[in-house]
């Protein structure tokens, strides 16, 4: 993990606002739900500006004196290309065009924004922007054809987001264009379910509570489907009350990342807590949902 954020593959979390819509299947049980609950804020319907626009320009100072380079995810709890976040946007772009020592994922559920919201020096790309979309179900794959539409600096990359994965989707995946993929299964609380692609998808949205569970074979596939593809993989976690369990319950620890845009290395990120490995004998006793038999 890094010193500001709970996401495994960032050093950083940026939220220059905050708050959401539910627009997706994903979006039933989000973790901003909990997070924002916590801090008094209401986190759907709503956008709220913070105080945190300027901590990019710290990290940039930082990352340039020690000559490299870290991973920023923006809007962590919310979304870049949210409408309500219009006219703040070219604000936030003018912080990342001045920090090229970041790079910031971009990880979207409105693609079919991003071209009409880009700045107006984007033509090709910034290299240290990367523009991702969520595909946790079948349903979601479409946004990756709106997405590979999108220019990209040749230096950047289009990243894919199977978090929270909800069903088997690997045989219709198409990874042409896309440069990084990341898995994991759902964490919060409440009781787990396996998810049913034929429900009420949008009546679901109007929970909070709940849990779907990933089988570790859909995340396998994902992963052997990526690495015959000779891109970068990471794996996040399985389905869990907290997030960061069974870390490497795909027989190791897969946290792979494309090549910085700049002639620097990554930062540096801590060692995993021991709390999130499985042991050998663990691994060799794991369930279809990638836990431990027995509890053990």
């Amino acid at each position: 993990m890094a010193e500001n954020t709970g996401i495994s593959w960032a050093h950083h979390s940026w939220n220059p606002w905050m708050g959401c819509d539910k627009v997706a299947p994903g979006c039933a049980h989000c973790y901003i739900h909990r997070a924002m609950t916590k801090l008094g804020r209401e986190p759907w319907g709503a956008i709220y500006r913070t105080k945190t626009w300027h901590d990019p320009i710290k990290w940039q100072k930082k990352a340039e004196e020690a000559r490299q380079v870290e991973r920023v995810f923006s809007c962590s709890m919310s979304d870049f290309f949210h409408a309500k976040a219009d006219e703040w946007r070219d604000e936030a772009w003018d912080i990342i065009r001045r920090t090229p020592n970041l790079v910031y994922f971009l990880l979207t559920k409105r693609p079919t924004r991003i071209v009409q919201h880009l700045p107006k020096d984007w033509g090709e790309g910034y290299p240290n922007v990367w523009l991702g979309v969520t595909a946790a179900c079948k349903r979601d794959l479409p946004n990756m054809d709106v997405l590979r539409n999108v220019p990209i600096h040749p230096k950047a990359v289009r990243g894919l987001s199977c978090e929270p994965l909800l069903e088997d989707i690997s045989q219709e995946l198409n990874l042409e264009g896309f440069g990084w993929i990341a898995v994991g299964g759902e964490s919060g609380s409440g009781a787990e379910y396996l998810w049913n692609p034929d429900c009420d998808w949008k009546k679901e949205l109007q929970e909070t509570a709940g849990r779907r569970l990933m089988k570790l074979e859909w995340a396998e596939r994902i992963c052997d489907k990526t690495k015959a593809a000779g891109l970068p993989f990471h794996f996040k976690q399985i389905t869990s009350p907290c997030s960061g369990v069974g870390i490497n319950a795909l027989g190791r620890e897969w946290h792979e990342y494309p090549e910085p845009p700049l002639p620097f290395p990554w930062k540096p990120q801590s060692a995993i807590e021991a709390k999130h490995l499985y042991s050998i004998e663990q691994l060799a006793n794991l369930d279809e949902y990638g836990r431990p038999k027995g509890g053990k």
